[in-house]
């Protein structure tokens, strides 16, 4: 592996390029050659189809590292027609006409499932859909959290500029840095030192909606490896912080505090009437953070959107039963669908069992937060602050 630590950005671009865009790189290739094909070379045109199309490489140069590879690793004939495959797609593909139909075309040229171009399409216009699927095809960006605690945002672009890391500065936090690349961060005492976090900004804001009091207690519902425990260990050293997770590898990673519970949100070991602040950050479709991670678009399907917001309704309403009367619940999620974010929020204010209220009223004027791409340039993510009456 120390050999390949060079070609791991190039790697890493390939791979995730091809998976966000196997959908069209597919769809050029049923035109040229049968869908039977083996995997492997079905694999190998994808990678050599994306670094032609989407990489801008030299096509002389990546197709016959492709022929070339497939002589050695499968023979003479096999070689001949990915060659021949190769040439043909790069050549016609600019006549190959697109599938009729805005919603077809859409979900072609942009290499999305056709039901989430379609439900995207019915809620946001084709203009702003467009728009929303060109921003997540895109090389995902990726924010640090600073400490700033312990260092500053300038000392922390100091070191990173030695380091060839390119920054610039949060869109709402000042403890929040973008970076252009991590990889080499991840060696870096600042990271190891715990300076800085890798955490999206979104869900650095998700931690901040908690306004505990010292002597408070505080449960981070859905901790997973602690990031917002951490997160709100740094900024509230004196608080009693209970992280609780199904999986006991990810609560062993957790820093922020010594009370560890490895236990379910819905069948929790807590009294009622416990905690005076909950922080759920609950498990959810995760569409809003497909630029990070494209596999997202080919794994979800719609029900999974109900099914989420089936969930993380009743994890609320057992929740609620441990908070405290005037104790409030933050609840986040990296998803924009409505039924993952608002319309959850809503079941509970019509029924009057929590009162939502401003999550960050020192950043917004709004009964919560909700992050849509392509209007934020932000992941996806929803943040709400429901208080028990």
């Amino acid at each position: 592996m120390p050999a390949l630590f060079p070609y791991k950005p190039l790697i890493y671009e390939i791979a995730s390029g091809v998976i966000r865009r196997k959908l069209y790189l597919d769809w050029v290739l049923s035109h040229f050659a049968k869908k039977n094909l083996d995997k492997d070379v079905r694999f190998l045109l994808w990678m050599t189809l994306y670094q032609v199309f989407f990489m801008r490489k030299a096509v002389y140069h990546v197709v016959d590292e492709a022929v070339d590879y497939v002589k050695r690793e499968k023979g003479q004939g096999v070689a001949n027609f990915v060659n021949a495959v190769l040439r043909r797609s790069i050549r016609e593909r600019t006549n190959l006409a697109m599938p009729a139909g805005t919603l077809s075309r859409m979900s072609v040229e942009q290499s999305f499932p056709r039901w989430l171009v379609s439900r995207w399409h019915a809620r946001f216009g084709p203009v702003d859909t467009g728009t929303l699927l060109d921003l997540l095809n895109r090389s995902p960006e990726f924010a640090l959290r600073i400490d700033t605690r312990r260092t500053s945002a300038e000392a922390v672009e100091a070191k990173l500029s030695s380091l060839g890391i390119k920054t610039r500065g949060g869109r709402l936090l000042k403890t929040a840095l973008y970076v252009d690349r991590v990889g080499p961060l991840l060696a870096d005492d600042l990271l190891s030192a715990h300076l800085v976090h890798i955490q999206d900004e979104t869900s650095q804001l998700a931690a901040l909606a908690l306004t505990p009091t010292p002597d408070d207690l505080i449960l981070d519902a859905c901790a997973g490896q602690g990031t917002k425990t951490d997160q709100m260990a740094e900024a509230r050293p004196l608080a009693r912080i209970v992280a609780m997770d199904l999986e006991r590898k990810k609560l062993l990673s957790i820093r922020g505090t010594g009370y560890l519970v490895q236990g379910d949100a819905v069948k929790n070991p807590f009294k009622k009437e416990v905690f005076d602040s909950i922080l759920l950050d609950a498990p959810c479709s995760s569409l809003g953070i497909i630029r990070k991670h494209p596999e997202i678009r080919w794994r979800r399907k719609e029900e999974d959107i109900i099914r989420h917001g089936a969930l993380q309704r009743e994890m609320i309403k057992v929740l609620s039963q441990n908070l405290k009367s005037g104790g409030d619940l933050v609840y986040s999620v990296c998803s924009f669908e409505p039924e993952e974010t608002t319309d959850v929020v809503e079941e509970f204010r019509r029924t009057g069992s929590l009162v939502p209220e401003n999550p960050l009223p020192t950043l917004i004027d709004a009964p919560y937060f909700l992050s849509l791409p392509h209007v934020t340039g932000m992941d996806g993510f929803f943040i709400a602050k429901l208080r028990k009456p």
